[in-house]
C-alpha cells in the first residue's frame, strides 16, 4: 500500500514539474517573441536620424535674408540691404524636443506580404554646444550631449505595439567648417536599446563615425548640398551571435532647399547607403539602401519649425535569408530648439 502511494505521488509531482516546465517555456517564447526585432529597430533608427539630418542645410539659407531698415524708409532710399555674413551671439548650451508622426505600409521592415502601420516617435536632447570657434582658416564646433528616443507603433489600425522601444544616445562630436562651404566632422555615439514592454535591453552598440560635406549656393534663395560619411557599428544584440550587427555603413546623400520665403523651404533628397555585414552567417552579407523623399518646412520662428514629408526607402541584400524590404513613408515633424 505504502509502495502505490510513493508511486502516486511521484507521479503527481512529475506531471506538475512538467506543467511548470512547459508553462515557463511559453512563457519565455511568448516574450522572445514579443521583443522587438533588433535589426529592424536598428534600422528604423539610423532612418529617421538620416531624415531629419538632411533639415541642416537650411541652417545656411539664413545669411540670405533681407537685413533690417535702419530707420523708417532706408530700403526706399539704398535698396534692401543683403546680409553677408551673420555674428552669432556666443552661446553654450542646446535642447531639443522633437515630436513625429507618420503612416507607413511597412513599419516593420519586411518583404511581403506587409503590415501598414503608423509611427510616433518622440525625442528629448540636451547638449554642451557652443558657438563656433575661430581655428585657423575655418570655424570649430563641438559638441557633447545625450538624447532620449521613444519608437511606438501602436496608435494605427494595426496594434504593433510589441514592437515598441526605447533609444538612449551619450554622443560626442566636432564639426569643422573650411572656406568655400566645405565641412569635416567627426561623432563618437554609444546607443542603448530598450523593449518598451519591460525595459529590457536587447541591444547596444559603439559608432565611430566621419564625414565631408560640400554646400552650393545655387541662387540666393537655393542650396544644394553633397555629402558622404563612414561608420562603424561594434554591437552586441540579446541574441546569440551577439555581435551578429557588427558592420561598416557609407552613405552618400544629396538635397536641394528652395527658400520660397523666409520662413517656408522646401527640400527633395536622395540617399545612398551601403552596408556591409562582416559577422553574418554562413557568409558575409551586403545590402543597399536607396531612400529618397521630398520636405517642407515652415520656422514659425528660429527656434520652432513644421515640417511635412513624404519618402520612400528600398532595400536590397545579397542573403538569401534576410529579407528585401520596400517602405513608404508619409508624416510631419514639430521641433523646437532652444540654444543659450
Amino acid at each position: 500500500m505504502m509502495i502505490i502511494l510513493m508511486e502516486n505521488l511521484y507521479m503527481k509531482m512529475t506531471k506538475q514539474l512538467l506543467g511548470l516546465l512547459l508553462g515557463c517555456g511559453i512563457l519565455s517564447a511568448l516574450s522572445l517573441y514579443a521583443q522587438p526585432s533588433a535589426p529592424t529597430a536598428i534600422q528604423q533608427k539610423q532612418n529617421f536620424q538620416q531624415n531629419m539630418e538632411q533639415q541642416q542645410p537650411l541652417i545656411s539659407l539664413k545669411p540670405g535674408t533681407n537685413a533690417p531698415e535702419l530707420y523708417q524708409g532706408e530700403n526706399a532710399d539704398v535698396g534692401p540691404q543683403h546680409i553677408l555674413r551673420l555674428l552669432p551671439e556666443r552661446r553654450y548650451f542646446m535642447v531639443k524636443v522633437d515630436s513625429q508622426y507618420l503612416y507607413t505600409d511597412n513599419p516593420l521592415l519586411t518583404g511581403n506580404p506587409k503590415t501598414p502601420g503608423t509611427e510616433f516617435v518622440n525625442t528629448i536632447q540636451a547638449a554642451f554646444e557652443p558657438t563656433a570657434y575661430k581655428v585657423g582658416p575655418g570655424r570649430f564646433t563641438p559638441a557633447v550631449g545625450y538624447m532620449s528616443q521613444w519608437f511606438n507603433y501602436g496608435m494605427g489600425n494595426h496594434d504593433l505595439s510589441y514592437a515598441d522601444f526605447n533609444v538612449q544616445t551619450v554622443y560626442a562630436s566636432a564639426k569643422y567648417q573650411l572656406p568655400e562651404n566645405w565641412t569635416v566632422f567627426g561623432e563618437f555615439d554609444y546607443n542603448r536599446f530598450l523593449s518598451q514592454s519591460d525595459y529590457r535591453q536587447f541591444y547596444t552598440e559603439y559608432v565611430p563615425s566621419a564625414g565631408i560635406q560640400r554646400l552650393f549656393q545655387v541662387t540666393d534663395k537655393s542650396l544644394l548640398a553633397a555629402g558622404f560619411v563612414g561608420d562603424y557599428h561594434s554591437s552586441w544584440t540579446i541574441n546569440p551571435p551577439n555581435n551578429s550587427q557588427d558592420r561598416a555603413d557609407g552613405i552618400f546623400s544629396v538635397s536641394f532647399a528652395y527658400q520660397f520665403t523666409p520662413c517656408f523651404v522646401v527640400q527633395p533628397y536622395y540617399q545612398f547607403q551601403y552596408t556591409y555585414y562582416h559577422r553574418n552567417d554562413p557568409v558575409d552579407n551586403n545590402a543597399y539602401l536607396n531612400s529618397f523623399g521630398v520636405s517642407a518646412s515652415y520656422f514659425f520662428t528660429p527656434n520652432l519649425s513644421f515640417r511635412a514629408f513624404v519618402n520612400d526607402a528600398i532595400n536590397q541584400t545579397d542573403d538569401p535569408l534576410v529579407q528585401k524590404y520596400h517602405a513608404y513613408n508619409v508624416g510631419a515633424d514639430l521641433c523646437y530648439t532652444l540654444r543659450f
